[in-house]
């Protein structure tokens, strides 16, 4: 290496020194697009284009597959996922819950989820453009030495659980329908979109500086202006376009997002590996956590994902076993029909009469004791409470089936609002003994 080289190397490592504050390097994400095509030789840009091209490949690729599959996809990918019984309720749970999230949280899943996507089947040619440019470059004073092939695949197990983590976070945060938990979970979602993408396009040479995912994501935090202002920065054209698609199909939105990603990646990358450089010297500084401290989130970690494994599959098994009843066959015995009046201790009204239901699937039918709430324009109207219900498979089963309801006889009196005011169910679905998880019906 030249004079000049050691010289560029003290002028950029003392110039990163100086920016190296919280509130250092805002600029980082505009200057490293106008910067890194300076960065690229002959065989940089053989790299780049070999890189867009390999993208768009992937691209046309799953825009071919939708097409062909068309308007069936998601029935495809229920039939692929879920047994035959099992279609109804996964159905349910695609648009029940994951419909409910709200557009931008699902928007930001989707340019996070896609970028990922491309982002992973291109990885050679990330690292191959990523170290291309820290070779040709006086980028930093020292070499790099990778980690071991063992070690980076941990690193990429801790990738995969984190991002799994996170969305399970959010999930929970925006699914009840409050304005408060909405917000907190569209913040989030931003954060999450901001982390995952600096971590896709600056791990290259952080990782080739043994820099893992942990001090990779406290050095953003560290430098978040001039981490995130990179990530806003070239994630400003999906996010503008997804909200200007707001409300159109998927069909429409997905390939948008997709044609922009392709036409970022490389660039990202490119300049991705500049800013990572200058982000290097603050994550070096840090010390890594205690093991304790390193133990205690990793079991905090695997406790969400726990948690959330366990809350779905039990969900998921409740709702198959409920939606099965939509199959039986009824034969109502209308002379076992009883009505309950309300009384001075009882303002219910029960009602009560004898089915004879006939179960023609081979899945047993199980009803656990539940209740229905209703609001009208965000204001209690009544409770319905249903008693058990079980019918095994292949049979035939004479059950009473009981029905409490219990209006507040004061709504009765705001009829307009009843009539030209939004309605509001929430099932209580029993999932576990003393455990209920809420279904929203908006």
């Amino acid at each position: 290496m030249t004079a000049k080289d050691h010289s560029e190397d003290n002028i950029l490592a003392d110039s990163a020194q100086k920016e190296a504050g919280f509130f250092g390097g805002l600029w980082y994400g505009p200057a490293s697009f106008f910067i890194f095509w300076r960065l690229l030789d002959r065989r940089s840009w053989a790299i780049f284009f070999s890189y867009l091209a390999v993208a768009a490949g992937v691209v046309t690729a799953f825009a071919l597959a939708m097409k062909a599959l068309g308007p069936e996809a998601k029935e495809a990918l229920l039939a692929y996922i879920f047994p035959e019984n099992w279609r109804m309720a996964g159905r349910l749970v695609f648009e029940k819950f994951f419909g409910k999230l709200g557009s931008q949280v699902l928007a930001n899943f989707i340019i996070n989820g896609s970028m990922t996507v491309i982002s992973l089947s291109c990885f050679v040619f990330k690292e191959m453009l990523s170290r291309r440019i820290e070779h040709h470059n006086p980028l930093l004073p020292y070499g790099h030495k990778p980690w071991p092939l063992w070690r980076q695949a941990v690193e990429e197990v801790k990738y995969a659980v984190l991002w799994a983590a996170a969305y399970s976070v959010i999930f929970w945060v925006s699914y009840p329908p409050f304005d408060g938990t909405r917000l907190l979970g569209k913040i989030l979602s931003y954060l999450v979109l901001f982390v995952f993408f600096d971590i896709i396009f600056l791990c290259p040479l952080f990782l080739r500086h043994r820099v893992g995912y942990g001090r990779m994501v406290r050095t953003f935090f560290m430098r978040p202006f001039a981490s995130f202002g990179y990530a806003a920065f070239f994630l400003a054209p999906s996010i503008i376009a997804s909200n200007l698609l707001h409300g159109q199909p998927l069909k429409v939105v997905v390939p948008v997002l997709l044609a922009i990603h392709v036409l970022t990646v490389a660039p990202a990358a490119s300049a991705g590996t500049w800013v990572a450089a200058r982000l290097l010297p603050t994550a070096k500084k840090m010390t890594p956590s205690p093991f304790f401290v390193r133990v205690v989130g990793m079991f905090i970690i695997l406790g969400i994902l726990g948690a959330s494994g366990y809350v779905f599959g039990q969900l998921a098994n409740s709702i198959n076993a409920k939606t099965q009843i939509l199959k039986c066959r009824y034969s109502v015995d209308w002379g076992s029909f009883k009505l309950d009046p309300p009384s001075f201790s009882d303002l219910s009204v029960g009602l009560s009469m004898d089915v004879e239901i006939t179960n023609p699937t081979d899945l047993d039918v199980v009803i656990e004791h539940s209740r229905l709430e209703v609001q009208n324009n965000e204001k209690p109207f009544g409770t319905v409470h249903l008693d058990r219900i079980e019918v095994p498979a292949g049979q035939t089963k004479r059950q009473n089936i009981k029905l409490r309801i219990m209006i507040t006889l004061s709504r009765l009196l705001e009829y307009k609002e009843l009539l030209h005011k939004p309605w509001e169910f929430t099932l209580w679905v029993e999932v576990d003994e003393g455990f209920e998880f809420p279904v929203y019906f908006r």
